[in-house]
């Protein structure tokens, strides 16, 4: 009896590992087409959008002698990340190639990933330098020493690089660390910002709403498209069994594919780089009050004309005799 239960026992065991790994499989074939689909859209939005982008900053640097260096290298890195997915999609070489093809896109994605989280930081850094030490930041900063940093940034990666004999690889745990120091530093750069900006007299109220919404946005793009997806790496190598959970399968199915929207997000960056921000700013909150107030005028106008039509309905239900006199003088 022993003998069967623990027989029937392995046998059902053995019945749930294959319904489980059936159930991975099929999703997983629903993930690739699924994921295909995703990367098309959304980098034939994309694309446009940050080589335009790009442009448009090099614009700046060329007309206002201004320095949105780091913004453009994160464009840069962006571009990479989007080149790399849709490489990584396409099967145009041999199947003796296709790993090695995966190989190097894959790579070469979380290379430009972990640089571009780094430019998100220089980015929060500089904002706050501007506002808590103006004159150092003034005195320090030009063209040359952006692009020093920036040459240097594209280098940092390497520190997280696994070195083998054969091949270089990003592993879980370094890649997870890798992308979440910059995490503190900008939280840090907001929060010291929002201080020093109290006490900057000589920042209008519009230069200090740009800068404080430049940080803000930089924090909000990290915290809700990439740090999920830093979080869930950093668990799959704490606790590996949970690579064969269909559920903890969909949610970083859906971590990574937010990661895919952050290049879009980064864009958004230029419209507070722009010399007539403060122009778009007032058009925008004209036009937001205009519709409110045109919404307001239109709303009275009903209560007007509703209340008039409800006092003449009023008065003619309490004078029946009125309108029989008016009738009648009328005949």
């Amino acid at each position: 009896m022993e003998q069967n239960t623990s027989f029937n026992g392995s046998s059902e065991d053995y019945y749930d590992e294959e319904e489980l790994l059936h159930e991975l499989n099929e999703f997983d074939k629903k993930h690739d087409i699924a994921a295909s689909l995703f990367i098309w859209v959304i980098s034939a939005i994309e694309i446009p959008i940050m080589i335009l982008t790009l442009v448009a900053l090099c614009a700046l640097i060329k007309s206002q002698r201004s320095a949105p260096v780091f913004v453009i290298h994160l464009i840069l890195s962006d571009l990479i990340q989007i080149i790399c997915i849709i490489m990584k999609t396409i099967d145009f070489t041999p199947e003796v190639y296709i790993g090695f093809k995966l190989y190097i896109f894959f790579r070469a994605y979380h290379y430009s990933l972990i640089a571009g989280v780094y430019f998100m930081a220089c980015v929060a850094f500089e904002r706050y330098l501007l506002v808590s030490h103006p004159i150092w930041y003034k005195s320090h900063h030009s063209l040359k020493v952006s692009c020093v940093i920036s040459v240097i940034i594209w280098f940092v990666p390497l520190i997280f690089v696994d070195i083998d004999f054969d091949s270089l690889s990003f592993g879980y745990v370094k890649r997870s660390i890798g992308c979440f120091i910059p995490y503190p530093i900008i939280i840090l750069c907001f929060v010291g910002t929002r201080r020093g900006l109290s006490h900057a007299i000589s920042l209008t109220s519009l230069k200090r709403r740009l800068i404080l919404g430049s940080l803000f946005l930089v924090l909000l793009t990290y915290t809700f498209l990439i740090l999920p997806f830093v979080i869930l790496d950093f668990i799959v190598t704490t606790f590996p069994k949970l690579k064969y959970s269909l559920l903890f399968d969909k949610v970083f199915f859906f971590s990574k594919h937010l990661l895919y929207l952050n290049p879009l997000a980064d864009c958004l960056l230029y419209l507070f780089m722009r010399p007539d921000a403060g122009d778009l700013m007032k058009s925008v909150r004209c036009c937001c009050r205009t519709d409110t107030h045109q919404n307001s005028t239109h709303s009275r106008d009903e209560h007007s004309r509703d209340s008039r039509a409800t006092f003449a309905c009023c008065v003619s239900v309490q004078n029946p005799a009125s309108r029989s006199q008016t009738a009648c003088s009328s005949v």
